[in-house]
């Protein structure tokens, strides 16, 4: 096997980062002097309400590898249970805003072809931008008390808002907003390691610089329930006993790679399944065993919609 000189291998590295901060300057630049007025007035328009009165939450959704279908169609029920109008955003609509091409040019240097995700995750910043802002979740993240009152409008008069900190689950601002946290996003890029270089870390940049108007909810908990919050580990033959104080006041709750990690190691992961890694291909009926469970054990939301549909039963 031939190996290449850990010099060259440092160089490679360094003009690599080189052509990422050029690329995300240029990107910066065309963002903030060369958008045609009538793109720039288009973005604007910010709804959060569909044309029948519910509340709109977007997610993302590119299938990359495998993909978790299941687990986007249980985060749509659940949405709809709360009475909101889901829509799910892809590539498609990122690459209707005037800035994907540039974009894509950072992304091109920033990522290898294979790491489909990474950009993935990167484009669902544009496409809610190209969209009109409002509010986004992750598809792995769930309504449990989210006022309704809040749901039909814009935190902070619009200005971007993230309820987990850096971790980009579930947030919200106006058309303009998202764009210029976008632009902020490809700025922070040429700030990461190689080996931290998603666009969660490069929004923990931004929330350590602390300059840019952005509020990253703190104590996050007081928003977002996290994991599979059964009171004590369970096995087929003992019954699941949900945390009915811990799902009392969060807004969302959010079934995260790491937090099922962490449940498939405790022991309170509602699945029967030998393994993490099969564990991780099951959240979308895990989330479904979960729900339901606080439903009938807990009674569900202490928010009730008025136009909620029929909770389904497992």
């Amino acid at each position: 096997m031939n190996t290449v000189p850990h010099r060259k291998f440092t160089a490679r590295i360094d003009r690599r980062r080189k052509k990422v901060i050029v690329y995300a300057t240029i990107v910066t630049a065309l963002f903030t002097y060369f958008v045609p007025g009538s793109q720039i007035k288009s973005s604007r328009r910010t709804s959060v309400v569909s044309a029948d009165h519910r509340p709109i939450m977007h997610t993302f959704y590119e299938k990359v590898n495998s993909g978790e279908d299941d687990l986007l169609e249980a985060w749509k029920e659940e949405w709809s249970i709360a009475g909101f109008k889901t829509v799910v955003l892809n590539l498609e609509n990122a690459k209707k805003h005037p800035y994907f091409e540039e974009m894509e040019k950072v992304m091109e240097h920033m990522f290898e072809k294979h790491d489909g995700y990474n950009r993935m995750c990167y484009y669902r910043w544009l496409a809610m931008a190209a969209s009109g802002g409002g509010w986004m979740s992750d598809y792995d993240t769930f309504p449990i008390n989210f006022p309704m009152d809040e749901s039909k409008t814009l935190p902070n008069g619009g200005n971007f808002t993230s309820f987990e900190m850096h971790i980009p689950n579930l947030i919200v601002g106006s058309a303009d907003e998202w764009l210029r946290v976008t632009k902020l996003l490809l700025a922070a890029t040429p700030k990461l390691s190689q080996t931290l270089n998603s666009d969660m870390y490069a929004f923990l940049v931004i929330r350590k610089e602390g300059t840019h108007n952005i509020d990253f909810r703190q104590p996050f908990r007081l928003d977002m329930e996290h994991g599979f919050p059964y009171k004590k580990a369970h096995t087929t033959d003992s019954p699941r006993e949900v945390d009915c104080d811990r799902m009392s006041y969060a807004k969302a709750i959010h079934f995260a790679h790491a937090y099922t990690d962490r449940s498939y190691d405790e022991g309170t992961f509602p699945v029967n399944v030998t393994s993490l890694k099969e564990a991780l291909t099951h959240r979308g009926q895990a989330a479904r065993y979960f729900m339901a469970d606080w439903r009938k054990q807990c009674g569900g939301s202490n928010v009730r919609f008025p136009d909620a549909t029929h909770s389904p039963t497992f």
